[in-house]
């Protein structure tokens, strides 16, 4: 077992010497590190003259550049891991050697994960020193924050790693993720705009839409941890809390992202195991 495990360390420091080798993940973070500022200094701009407080407006747009970054880098860093490796044969040189395809497969996903997390680290330790300086936002929310955006990360580097192993090629794999980006960012976003505005469903249809996409079920789990407020969870939102109580819904956004990473790496493990790598 022992043995077994070190395999597995031993893969994924690999792939975190990869990822930082590749540049993107550390570009990555510190672009998200300078948006966060730039978005902080937004969401502080012009806070008294529209009536509302430095800290709702920071936090609110904080939350957006989340949902919208960290999948933006996270999808295509998975896909292209595990596509890319298969088209130029670095993966058939892997299973070749004395490990478990579930080995390489896991080692892969956890050195990915460790990388994104340095990644996710530096943009929010600089973002926090200079949101901290202003006091435009406070300690715990900006803890839900970085929370957030790791669970974020793990769910689409799940959903990458089932998309690189499906795709034949790295041109392929990058496609998909992008085209699951623009699906659960914008799509599925405006999609439920959409239908709250034109009361085409109601709110527990509307809370089951936003508990099957990840992204907005770590959305309503960050609303639910930096504000009391029920306006801001909308109308699904004010409608579990008051069905099923903060706690209960908190629960249940969280084992829909736990059920994306869980299923999306058991499919990405199937297939693995039966793909022809030679």
């Amino acid at each position: 077992m022992k043995t077994r495990a070190r395999i597995v360390a031993t893969l994924a420091a690999r792939e975190i010497r990869v990822a930082l080798r590749g540049r993107w993940l550390v570009i990555g973070g510190v672009a998200f590190a300078l948006l966060a500022i730039a978005v902080a200094q937004l969401g502080m701009a012009g806070a008294a003259r529209w009536g509302v407080s430095t800290f709702d407006r920071t936090a609110a747009a904080l939350v957006n550049l989340v949902l919208l970054f960290v999948p933006l880098l996270a999808l295509p860093l998975a896909s292209a891991s595990f596509a890319g490796e298969a088209e130029d044969g670095t993966l058939a040189y892997l299973v070749a050697q004395p490990v478990r395809r579930g080995e390489v497969l896991l080692g892969k996903l956890c050195g990915l994960g460790a990388a994104m997390t340095l990644s996710l680290g530096l943009g929010f330790g600089a973002a926090a020193l200079w949101i901290g300086a202003s006091g435009a936002i406070r300690s715990l929310t900006f803890l839900a924050l970085a929370g957030g955006a790791w669970l974020v990360a793990m769910a689409m580097l799940a959903i990458g790693a089932l998309l690189g192993v499906l795709a034949r090629t790295r041109a392929q794999s990058l496609a998909a993720a992008i085209g699951a980006w623009i699906t659960l960012v914008f799509l599925c976003d405006f999609g439920v705009l959409a239908l709250a505005a034109s009361q085409a469903v109601g709110p527990g249809a509307l809370l089951g839409i936003t508990v099957a996409n990840p992204l907005q079920a770590v959305k309503t789990l960050i609303a639910l941890q930096v504000s009391t407020r029920l306006e801001v969870l909308g109308p699904a939102g004010s409608h579990a809390v008051r069905t099923l109580g903060r706690g209960n819904l908190a629960l249940l956004l969280g084992a829909s992202v736990a059920a994306w990473i869980v299923l999306c790496t058991v499919g990405a493990l199937r297939r693995f195991r039966r793909e022809d790598l030679t």
